[in-house]
């Protein structure tokens, strides 16, 4: 994008070692052999998303067309040179008010929260796509004019863990991917909005913002967002993408971004989503708790818990060890018990007040074929002077 000068830091594997250890910044690349952190651990992010054939090394190297199509100009990154995520976050928050939006897992902000209290009043507002609190996944759902029989799978769940739902139905894959991170960050104190599986459902990428969005990129990232996804629609496992595919990351910065610039006391609405408080927690482990069971590394084998937790507490039960484990299926049924991940609706003290998207807002111009007010936004950004036809200032 012509732009060298915005921080951009190396993330890592690990941060916390077996015995409780907080390694304060890692990240980069030879910080990972110097803390002895490999890229191998028992991540179950990892373990969700196969290595190859069309896996994780497709997706990694997008298929090789970042590297053939985008001009690479005169940047002045340099890898080995690169500082940590962490690193990146001290500065930058250090030096005054600060909006953080996490579009992934929560471990590298909670590991600068946990590591860096201190810095917490620097940090002005937490945006956070993930997540699911009333939200009922309509991925999988039968089509209406289906002549077969079909079985539904991950219709009308919580969750998002396509390929889990038969033990977790109520996760959704960023939270899923560290909950006790993500339990952190929402306890911490800091104001939250939340744009979970509740508001990103209703917008999916149909094919009237396809088709719109074919017929007007205007600069090279334009030409390369719509390459990418429409390789993700061409290599989609059936003929549903456009009701199965939704605006996950890009919805939650068009929200964070309206919320920055037009909603600075959190009092008025927001541009392209409708808003509510709701009393929420991040489930972490599932009942009984106290019952150690070799699957909870903050508490197995520890005659003290890590991180002063709490003996028997809600972060002390069952931890679902990956995508497929036992004690989460329930014998003759197709949804699973562990709630891992869940962003769960709840009163008492481990309620947090947040503001969760709910639904995304309707288009206001009902000439319009774009359904959603931020198709519009998304479109004007990247064709400035044409949008269907019509021209723009």
């Amino acid at each position: 994008m012509g732009r060298d000068d915005i921080l951009v830091g190396i993330g890592g594997d690990g941060g916390i070692s077996d015995a409780g250890t907080i390694y304060p910044n890692v990240g980069g690349y030879l910080p990972l052999i110097d803390q002895g952190i490999t890229t191998v651990g028992d991540c179950r992010y990892r373990k969700a998303v196969p290595l190859e054939g069309g896996g994780r090394l497709d997706i990694d190297t997008n298929w090789g067309i970042r590297r053939s199509f985008l001009p690479q100009g005169n940047r002045r990154y340099i890898p080995f040179q690169q500082p940590t995520t962490q690193q990146v976050m001290i500065d930058t928050i250090s030096a005054g008010p600060t909006t953080v939006i996490l579009t992934g897992s929560h471990t590298n902000f909670a590991i600068f929260l946990m590591t860096y209290p201190h810095l917490k009043g620097n940090v002005k507002h937490i945006y956070t796509m993930g997540g699911g609190v009333r939200s009922k996944n309509p991925t999988g759902c039968c089509p209406k004019d289906v002549t077969t029989a079909c079985t539904p799978q991950q219709c009308g769940d919580i969750g998002n863990l396509f390929s889990s739902y038969s033990t977790n139905p109520y996760a959704e894959f960023n939270i899923f991917g560290d909950p006790f991170a993500a339990y952190q960050v929402f306890h911490s104190g800091i104001p939250i909005t939340l744009v979970p599986l509740d508001a990103t459902n209703t917008i999916p990428v149909n094919e009237e913002f396809f088709y719109a969005f074919q017929q007007h990129q205007s600069t090279f990232e334009a030409e390369y967002c719509f390459k990418s996804l429409k390789m993700a629609r061409d290599t989609w496992s059936d003929d549903q993408f456009h009701a199965s595919y939704f605006m996950w990351d890009s919805f939650t910065s068009g929200v964070a971004i309206s919320g920055m610039r037009n909603d600075k006391d959190c009092l008025h609405g927001n541009d392209f989503a409708e808003l509510e408080y709701m009393n929420i927690t991040v489930i972490t482990s599932n009942e009984p708790y106290g019952i150690y069971d070799g699957s909870n590394p903050l508490f197995d084998g520890h005659a003290v818990p890590k991180f002063g937790l709490k003996k028997g507490g809600v972060h002390s039960g069952h931890v679902q060890t990956g995508i497929v484990d036992s004690f989460c299926i329930i014998e003759g049924s197709r949804k699973g018990r562990c709630e891992d991940g869940y962003t769960k609706e709840i009163s008492g003290l481990e309620a947090v007040r947040v503001r969760v998207a709910t639904k995304a807002k309707s288009n206001v111009d009902k000439n319009s074929r774009l359904d959603r007010e931020f198709f519009k936004s998304f479109l004007e950004k990247t064709s400035p002077k044409w949008i269907w036809g019509e021209r723009h200032s």
